[in-house]
């Protein structure tokens, strides 16, 4: 069914503020700010997630172009 039906029925983001994370396309490590909830007409799912680099920057990726260190 696709990443959304993943995420949409679950209550709990899969990122949370503090993990540290890997930014695939970019091939650099992060630490999770937040996860942001999504919404796509009554759907709701957890989406982008807010990051910050180790060098001080901060940025935001989609969910599935992250992954849990």
């Amino acid at each position: 069914m696709g990443m959304l039906y993943e995420y949409q029925f679950n209550d709990e983001p899969k990122f949370k503020a503090g993990d540290r994370v890997l930014v695939l396309p970019l091939k650099m490590e992060a630490t999770v700010i937040q996860q942001r909830k999504s919404y796509d007409g009554d759907e709701e799912f957890w989406g982008n997630v807010e990051l910050q680099y180790d060098d001080g920057e901060k940025g935001i990726s989609h969910s599935w172009q992250v992954e849990k260190l």
